[in-house]
């Protein structure tokens, strides 16, 4: 990935199995084979990084992804998640690093209440879902809670 490549992250709302790790390769594969935008290819890749996170670029400055690329984009997604239940595009989850170096899961209202309660702490690194940009996903993909979107729940 390039600093120009635009990006989408998906978020499981579980740890994916090796077997469901390589299904979805698989159809995301074949998917960004065929992905066009107005008939001309996009030059596009894509990870799954931690059992977690579904990562999906396209080089931008070859062709654009336009509205229509991206909603095929979203009914592939859309597939694997009713497939798996991974709860893909659910926005109101929160991953973090636990004090263990595992990663958890859990809603925005838990989310808040364990930083309430200090079993988040302003170092606690959190994953940032609302990157989109191959440059942003290397600098604040992972980041302190201080340093984070969620800051504002400190």
């Amino acid at each position: 990935m390039n600093n120009f490549s635009k990006l989408w992250v998906f978020q499981s709302r579980r740890f994916l199995s090796s077997e469901e790790k390589q299904d979805i390769s698989y159809t995301i594969s074949n998917f960004l084979k065929s992905w066009a935008a107005h008939g001309a290819d996009l030059k596009s890749e894509f990870k799954i990084i931690k059992n977690k996170f579904i990562i999906i670029s396209v080089d931008e400055n070859q062709t654009k992804a336009t509205g229509c690329s991206i909603d095929k984009l979203n009914q592939c997604i859309k597939h694997i998640d009713y497939k798996y239940q991974l709860d893909l595009l659910n926005r109101l989850w929160v991953s973090y690093q636990d004090d263990s170096g595992d990663i958890a899961t859990v809603s925005m209202s838990s989310f808040k209440e364990k930083i309430k309660s200090a079993q988040i702490t302003p170092d606690t690194y959190i994953y940032n879902l609302a990157i989109s940009t191959s440059k942003e996903f290397e600098e604040k993909f992972k980041q302190p809670l201080k340093e984070s979107w969620a800051k504002i729940y400190m």
